[in-house]
């Protein structure tokens, strides 16, 4: 009887260590989330400062930068320590990829302000730090364990990833309206950053809370003045010299908004964390069942942890009320268990999609030349071309790469 308990225990402590990981995965998360907005705001200022020909935003480019400085040092003192840990390898090495990618900020910030380097340059130079952070978030989603917060990582990832993509759509429309016109090269990127957008909220839509669904419907629609201005951008249609200014402005109150919905996002994750474990740690000691002193077997099938193996549990050696109170703990933890892996597969489908879909364009990208946005361009279009879905292009295009390779 001790035997079977102390291992229910153990099965219980371990599930309560693994939620407490992942609620220091998502202060981590929170952190980095501020880190990534003042980037965005950096890249924006410094995409008007390149765009002006240095005539605007030249104020603003200190403040941005000592903006990023501070989260980033509340972001460094969040991450994990730089150590061995089973299972934080992965974790690790995005890490120090996005450590790398920071790194490189002052010598941009140097380029920027001497207009050593082009706009569509610092954009690139920025969008891939913000990658490289953006990426942790994608990996605690595709890690966590538990349905209810990967539901939280899922819906938080994919917002901050339209959020980044606005940030983008921001950025491209600077430069355009900087220039007075949009070249065809821009007006397609425009497009694509658009429905790029579009894909991620849906996702986002998909595994949100009711709340914040809500509160992002209410915000969802871009409002006249912006649609507006993008039917100019992508239209190719003339545009004015207060353009820049006033599609900089609208854009950046829209991302201020979002931002507004990415913290409630994170304050939902902490709170899922917090009472998982809170609920695993009140259903630590197992009840005493009171009843009866008749033998009886409990018979299992079907559970995920005895791989389609059949078995029966009985009394034998445990005193009956004890004993009933083991196997009812065990049936209700192995259905339990069944049922996060049925969510949680189902979950996995989403983000597997997301990769395979990425692996097409990186071959697209090497086969090609292609940059990721036309990579990508190229796989909706012919999507679209074939009504298809997305995954079933990306899909065939593997195919294809995997043949040749043979």
């Amino acid at each position: 009887m001790n035997r079977a308990l102390n291992y229910l225990r153990a099965s219980r402590a371990s599930e309560i260590a693994s939620l407490q990981r992942l609620l220091r995965t998502g202060e981590q998360i929170t952190a980095i989330s501020e880190l990534i907005h003042v980037l965005q705001r950096e890249r924006g200022a410094s995409n008007i400062w390149l765009c002006s020909a240095g005539r605007l935003f030249g104020e603003e480019l200190a403040q941005r930068a000592a903006e990023v400085e501070l989260r980033e040092q509340r972001a460094m003192a969040v991450l994990p320590e730089a150590e061995a840990q089973p299972g934080y390898s992965r974790f690790c090495m995005l890490i120090a990829t996005a450590l790398q990618a920071l790194d490189s900020l002052p010598a941009l910030r140097q380029q920027v302000h001497s207009r050593t380097v082009t706009q569509a340059q610092a954009m690139d130079a920025f969008n891939h730090i913000i990658c490289t952070l953006l990426n942790l978030v994608f990996e605690a989603a595709d890690t966590a364990s538990e349905p209810d917060i990967s539901r939280a990582l899922i819906a938080l990832f994919s917002f901050m990833q339209g959020k980044e993509l606005a940030g983008q759509e921001r950025a491209t429309g600077s430069a355009g309206f900087a220039a007075g016109e949009f070249t065809e090269t821009q007006r397609q990127r425009i497009q694509v950053l658009i429905a790029a957008q579009e894909q991620s909220f849906a996702t986002f839509s998909q595994f949100s809370d009711a709340e914040n669904l809500q509160r992002w419907q209410a915000i969802a629609d871009a409002g006249s003045q912006i649609e507006r201005l993008r039917r100019i951008a992508c239209t190719g249609a003339q545009c004015g010299e207060n353009g820049v200014l006033q599609w900089f402005s609208l854009l950046s109150s829209r991302l201020d908004q979002m931002k507004q919905i990415e913290d409630t996002l994170c304050a939902t994750l902490m709170n899922r964390c917090q009472c998982a474990i809170a609920a695993a740690q009140h259903s630590e000691s197992p009840p005493i069942a009171i009843g009866e002193e008749a033998s009886f077997s409990l018979y299992i099938a079907g559970a995920s942890w005895l791989s389609g193996v059949e078995t029966t549990l009985d009394s034998n050696g445990l005193a009956p009320q004890l004993g009933r109170s083991v196997l009812a703990l065990i049936r209700e933890q192995s259905q339990r268990l069944q049922t996060q892996a049925d969510e949680l597969a189902s979950m996995r489908a989403s983000l597997d999609e997301r990769k395979i879909i990425d692996q097409a364009k990186s071959w697209l990208m090497q086969q090609h030349g292609f940059s990721e946005q036309d990579a990508w361009q190229a796989l909706r279009k012919s999507a679209m071309n074939q009504n298809k879905r997305v995954l079933e292009i990306a899909l065939a295009v593997l195919a294809v790469a995997a043949t040749l390779k043979a």
